[in-house]
């Protein structure tokens, strides 16, 4: 089963981003090229918020509405033709009006199958909550536009941790590799991996040889079955986030595959310290892969 998309669904909720910066289409019009993807438009109607607490009557309202959406269709339809400049795409646009946004979106593409979610993050102004929103409860893979120009080829880098307790996470590991691999042969690009391990302070040295053998024992036996460079293999100890921060600068890495982890209602806050902590940090661009709902 092919873990590249189909669908490419572009969040736009915030009304300036309907003029897209070039470096945005631009990447996402590469994507849905490499992978024959097509490509949609999810773009929130901010008539709702426009219009929220004025004394309309139903007719006022609609009739305000309806110029507003009218305006967003002429900028959306403006756009489109940037997607398929010089190669024929499939590319389309969804006008939402439900509130909240994020759950409007998420319904609209949980039924489907190979599809992305992506979003455009700057820098300067971080993580919109929004995004936080998308990357706790989406159950399909986020791929969040960064800043940074991509070179050719293409460096990818996969994070995995190979020494979960449980199957699920066993699994989202070889999601990850095969993702990346997946995306690596499709753009000719170098794929690097890494495992991070957290090595126990108070143990003596015979023991942390012990641990860092058991470590890489698991790393190799994982990443096994996907013919990576040895060259491009990295099993380092200390703290993830920033040891993959720090690789990510020193390889000037383009995209990182991640995994993340999607919990129950109760529990859907929880997406992985490591994760929390390298989205906002790093300057490529970030594909996360998610692991199926769990009940517990």
């Amino acid at each position: 089963m092919s873990h590249l998309p189909k669908q490419l669904y572009w969040a736009i909720e915030n009304p300036a981003e309907r003029e897209i910066e070039t470096l945005y289409w631009r990447k996402v019009r590469r994507l849905a090229r490499l992978f024959s993807s097509s490509i949609t438009l999810l773009n929130a109607s901010d008539a709702p918020k426009i219009f929220e607490g004025l004394r309309l009557s139903k007719e006022q309202a609609k009739e305000l509405h309806a110029l507003q959406n009218k305006k967003i269709q002429e900028q959306l339809d403006a756009l489109l033709p940037l997607f398929s400049e010089n190669h024929p795409l499939s590319v389309s646009y969804k006008i939402i009006a439900e509130r909240p946004f994020f759950e409007a979106v998420i319904h609209v593409i949980k039924q489907q199958e190979n599809a992305w979610l992506v979003l455009q993050n700057s820098k300067k102004l971080g993580i919109p909550n929004i995004a936080w929103q998308f990357i706790r409860d989406c159950p399909q893979p986020i791929y969040i536009a960064k800043q940074k120009d991509w070179r050719k080829p293409l460096n990818i880098l996969a994070a995995i941790d190979p020494t979960h307790e449980n199957d699920e996470n066993a699994v989202l590991d070889h999601k990850v590799l095969a993702t990346a691999k997946e995306i690596a042969d499709a753009c000719s690009a170098d794929l690097h991996v890494i495992h991070c391990y957290t090595p126990i302070i108070m143990a003596d040295n015979a023991i942390q040889k012990r641990i860092e053998l058991l470590y890489r024992e698991n790393f190799f036996e994982t990443i096994e079955p996907y013919n990576i460079d040895q060259d491009n293999i990295y099993l380092l100890a200390g703290d993830p986030s920033k040891n993959i921060e720090q690789l990510c600068a020193s390889l000037e890495i383009d995209l990182i595959v991640m995994g993340a982890v999607s919990r129950n209602s109760l529990q859907r806050i929880f997406i992985g310290n490591t994760v929390e902590e390298v989205i906002p940090a790093i300057e490529a661009d970030i594909l996360l892969v998610k692991a199926q709902l769990t009940s517990s």
